[in-house]
């Protein structure tokens, strides 16, 4: 099972701001709308997502506050094709799904996800694209 999490740094720095425009707000529609952009950014503070890979599936997993926000399982004829950049030392794995839909995976700890989704992508039939330093 791989794991990521959300960069902290954006949010964090959202937060504090709509928290000091919150105070300074005199309309109190504003104020509470402030608020609930500031819950809004806490939350995607701790947004995490885990990736586990199967024989012939992958489950994706979204959970804010530890709880399952989504729970998706692609299976292998839904996507269409794998490209797998590398930038500098990391790699970026794009799954792209026959719905016209592209999900975006790094940051995934511990390392070797991209080939364990190559390996997938070979035994499954998907086309792999390989981009980047080689």
């Amino acid at each position: 099972m791989y794991r990521a999490n959300e960069p902290k740094f954006l949010w964090i720095l959202l937060f504090i701001l709509t928290i000091t425009y919150a105070y300074a707000f005199e309309d109190p529609l504003l104020t509470y709308t402030a608020y609930g952009l500031s819950f809004l950014f806490f939350s995607a503070v701790t947004l995490s997502y885990q990736l586990e890979v199967r024989d012939r599936e992958l489950i994706r997993t979204v959970r804010v506050f530890g709880f399952v926000l989504k729970k998706q399982i692609i299976r292998a004829d839904e996507i269409a094709k794998l490209e797998i950049i590398e930038v500098g030392v990391r790699k970026i794995v794009l799954l792209f799904l026959k719905k016209k839909m592209r999900i975006k995976l790094h940051r995934f700890s511990p390392e070797g996800l991209p080939e364990e989704l190559s390996t997938f992508s070979k035994e499954n039939n998907i086309t792999i694209i390989e981009k980047g330093n080689s």
